[in-house]
């Protein structure tokens, strides 16, 4: 039996953020009769808050909760909301962040009972989010509005809106809770905030460029994220020139950059497993993903990146889990699959068919299970990480299910 709660507050704000709201083709508004709904079982309410997934939807202002030892849905929330992009949570859990490209907000929600808290005021469209390593800054990029909030997640107050970068796209923290490193989606260049003082200090440029080197507005060829390794090494793969940038962020110092094909999107290089050697590159243009490996940071470059064809020109996310460190899960958007990669022998081994295009997933925190939206069929699945099979598929998650968010998981975004 499912435990349904509705909040005075909870009404209050999504029938506000309802009425105040435009329309859109790709997410349409949900009208000003729209009800925040949450369902949530008792025994989720009291349950263990790590062991669960959190799919939000691009479409509808739905989060669908899971449970990871049962695999069973047990919870879902509607906030009347145009839909979210991704979500974040705070350092205990207890506390969900969604983040919604067409508002100017960020809801606030329960963990344990799925109960809308609050909202927080961002700028405009506010898209990925992350929590710093320490869990003392929510960071969120107002990509319209070129700037990234700053959010103090104790209190759910934005501290600071630092303007300045160039289609802001995804933060990354330091090891060491000094800085933030901010990909740039318009330009060459990476921008350092530091966070003791909340301003921009440094850019770091690609070679062969400056700081003032940006692309014609709407452009957007730069650095769609730049993931920190567990050696703190950053890695941003630059689309339109090809190459990969590197930065130790221990030492402050640049270090030799790779080349990673014709059209790079995202070094897969942040998660929470040890050791994966490989880095995994989507190429938009190579039909495949490039290999890049740990081991020759720091040595001369190769010519070009080993290529791993799997026929996918819209490969977006991949995953690992450290029961198989060889192995790489590659989200074709295109063919609607997810292709599985040895990295070692740089070979393609299965295809996994998932009936719809896959962007995004996220694993679990011992490996054991890829958790993956499959957007357009409004389906989510979980995959064994060492056998490939599909173990539990989930329909009618939402609309369009976007990202999943696994608490100290692999988790990202596109």
């Amino acid at each position: 039996m499912k435990y349904i709660q509705w909040t005075a507050m909870a009404a209050t704000l999504a029938a506000g953020a309802t009425m105040a709201a435009g329309c859109s083709s790709s997410s349409p508004d949900p009208g000003p009769s729209c009800v925040m709904t949450s369902e949530l079982t008792p025994a989720a309410r009291s349950g263990n808050l790590l062991r669960r997934a959190y799919v939000a939807s691009r479409d509808s202002g739905n989060v669908t909760v899971i449970d990871l030892d049962t695999l069973e849905i047990v919870g879902s929330v509607n906030t009347c909301s145009k839909g979210y992009h991704m979500v974040e949570l705070n350092a205990d859990f207890t506390k969900v962040y969604a983040s919604g490209t067409e508002e100017a907000k960020i809801d606030v929600l329960d963990a344990r009972t799925l109960g809308l808290n609050t909202q927080i005021s961002v700028g405009a469209e506010p898209s990925h989010l992350n929590l710093s390593r320490d869990g003392k800054l929510l960071a969120i990029v107002d990509e319209k509005d070129n700037a990234v909030s700053f959010v103090d997640p104790a209190r759910d107050v934005e501290v600071k809106r630092v303007p300045g970068f160039h289609t802001p796209h995804f933060v990354r923290f330091d090891h060491d809770n000094r800085y933030a490193y901010v990909a740039n989606m318009g330009a060459y260049h990476v921008t350092r905030v530091d966070l003791s003082t909340l301003a921009i200090d440094a850019t770091i440029p690609l070679d062969g460029h400056k700081d003032s080197d940006v692309m014609p507005e709407g452009e957007e060829g730069g650095f769609a994220d730049v993931q920190i390794d567990q050696d703190g090494v950053l890695w941003g793969a630059h689309a339109e020139s090809g190459k990969v940038l590197l930065y130790d962020t221990k030492a402050h110092k640049k270090l030799p950059e790779f080349r990673a094909g014709q059209r790079p999107w995202v070094v897969y290089a942040e998660h929470p497993f040890a050791g994966i050697e490989a880095r995994v590159v989507p190429d938009h243009r190579k039909l495949g993903v490039s290999l890049l490996q740990r081991s020759s940071v720091g040595s001369a470059p190769p010519e070009d990146a080993p290529t791993i064809r799997t026929e996918e020109p819209e490969s977006y996310g991949v995953n690992y889990s450290s029961l198989v460190p060889d192995k790489a899960f590659v989200m074709n958007r295109m063919r609607k699959e997810i292709a599985v990669i040895n990295t070692r022998t740089k070979e393609l081994t299965a295809r996994i068919g998932v009936g719809g295009n896959t962007e995004t997933a996220s694993t679990t925190p011992d490996g054991k299970w890829i958790v993956a939206a499959v957007s357009d069929a409004n389906r989510v699945v979980v995959i064994d990480a060492q056998t490939n099979a599909i173990v539990k598929t989930f329909d009618d998650v939402g609309k369009y299910p976007w990202t999943v968010t696994i608490p100290q998981g692999q988790n990202y975004c596109h």
